[in-house]
């Protein structure tokens, strides 16, 4: 079944987008109006000046030609025209404000949720760290207290967008702090890209199909590794014709437009009820130096 172009729509940012639209075109339209006040003005003012300039003209065309424009008319119908523009670009800028005073309330709830599943994320995978690479557990108790402590100055001041930051980048910066500098980068960093995440795919649509299908071979690629790691091959046919179904699935699709190799393979490898572990194992098998963008 074909996705339906509007399944990704985020209405929100559509609407602004269309009211921004609007804005610019009006203000188009005024300075479009002001040019041609300014030129009927002049006119105007030239005409008031000389009443009589355009008599002989008129004249010499004969008695049916039409009369003479009337540059002073011209000049109240552009005026008026600029004067409703601007009155329209107010209406829509101060619409469009009030929607975001609005909407400002959840934007920020949500910043801080996404804040604080950031900062969860970061904390448990480097406590993981600490405990495994560290054979002394009074150590590893200090440890833990002072990437608490790190974890709390660097998430504290609200203007300092962190969450913004993709995960990885953020634990390699402690481990190094930590002086877990090289076993985040050898057996840590793995599954933790120091990149953001891939933008959509745009441009024409072979060109989306064409980067889609990049990504998804690579998809393919780390489960099969996995899969290569599986104790009973008879359960290998069945979960390739599961693969083979996921990949046609809406979410899937989505995925592979706009999340990490590592992330695509990783739930793909959950859905099709294979260990998690082996899907990790699998993309530390992968060059650790080539960028997870798909």
């Amino acid at each position: 079944m074909k996705e339906s172009p509007d399944s990704d729509l985020d209405v929100h940012a559509h609407c602004r987008s269309l009211a921004l639209q609007q804005i610019g075109m009006l203000t188009r339209i005024a300075e479009i109006g002001m040019r041609l006040v300014e030129a009927e003005g002049a006119k105007a003012i030239a005409q008031a000046e000389r009443p009589d300039a355009d008599q002989p003209r008129a004249k010499a065309r004969g008695a049916d030609a039409p009369a003479a424009r009337d540059h002073g008319v011209a000049f109240t119908r552009h005026a008026g025209t600029v004067q409703r523009a601007l009155a329209l670009r107010a209406r829509a800028a101060a619409d469009l404000c009030a929607r975001d005073k609005a909407q400002a309330p959840d934007r920020e709830a949500a910043r801080k949720a996404r804040r604080d599943r950031h900062r969860e994320q970061v904390r448990e995978r480097l406590h993981d760290m600490i405990w495994d690479e560290t054979e002394d557990l009074d150590r590893v108790d200090a440890l833990h207290a002072e990437l608490d402590e790190r974890i709390r100055h660097l998430y504290e001041d609200e203007d300092v967008r962190v969450e913004d930051r993709p995960v990885g980048s953020v634990m390699a910066g402690l481990a190094c702090g930590l002086g877990f500098g090289e076993a985040w980068r050898s057996r840590w960093a793995h599954g933790q890209p120091a990149t953001p995440r891939p933008a959509r795919p745009a441009g024409s649509e072979a060109r989306i199909e064409a980067e889609r299908a990049k990504r998804r071979d690579a998809a393919i690629a780390a489960v099969e590794r996995a899969c290569a790691k599986i104790d009973d091959p008879s359960r290998m046919p069945g979960i390739r014709a599961g693969l083979a179904v996921r990949l046609q699935e809406a979410d899937v699709i989505e995925w592979l437009d706009t999340e990490t190799i590592f992330t695509v393979t990783d739930r793909l490898c959950r859905s099709l009820g294979i260990d998690s572990f082996l899907c990790l194992e699998s993309l530390c098998d992968h060059n650790p130096d080539e960028p997870d963008t798909g």
